[in-house]
């Protein structure tokens, strides 16, 4: 899928945090073990604010309300997630920890990745400095995942 401007990737950006949110909490009601819940938890909250500041940023340069809809309904699900809560649990992330951070892990590279490519389509410096801040958070979860894992 190709993102051609900021409004754009904003849009993508916004439902792709949007579809983050929703695979957590979903993953919240069906996970049992309480390390993995409180995993979910501190990975929900980052997601959560990462919503919040690319929402910010969009309501700041609108799209469209056509392309909105066009854009985020067929470019974000394909973009993170594509298995949902589902391929959560195919990946033993609701039952460990092991599962959980893997799962999370590959979600921060296609994060890091995409949010770097949408930086790249900015005119706007601002708001490609914001798309490479996120970015650079992204890669410090991705390496705090990667931490535990070793660890587990």
């Amino acid at each position: 899928m190709i993102i051609r401007n900021e409004q754009q990737a904003l849009c993508v950006a916004v439902e792709m945090e949007r579809r983050a949110i929703r695979v957590y909490e979903r993953a919240l009601m069906l996970a049992s073990d309480s390390q993995v819940r409180a995993g979910i938890q501190e990975i929900l909250s980052d997601e959560k604010e990462h919503f919040r500041r690319f929402s910010a940023m969009k309501a700041a340069c609108p799209p469209s309300e056509h392309e909105e809809r066009m854009l985020t309904q067929a470019m974000a699900a394909e973009m993170l997630f594509p298995g949902g809560v589902m391929e959560l649990e195919r990946a033993k992330g609701l039952a460990t920890l092991q599962g959980l951070y893997a799962f999370a892990a590959d979600s921060e590279q296609q994060a890091v990745d995409n949010y770097m490519n949408f930086a790249e389509k900015c005119t706007d410096p601002a708001i490609a400095e914001a798309f490479t801040s996120i970015a650079g958070e992204e890669a410090l979860h991705l390496a705090e995942l990667k931490k535990k894992l070793e660890t587990l």
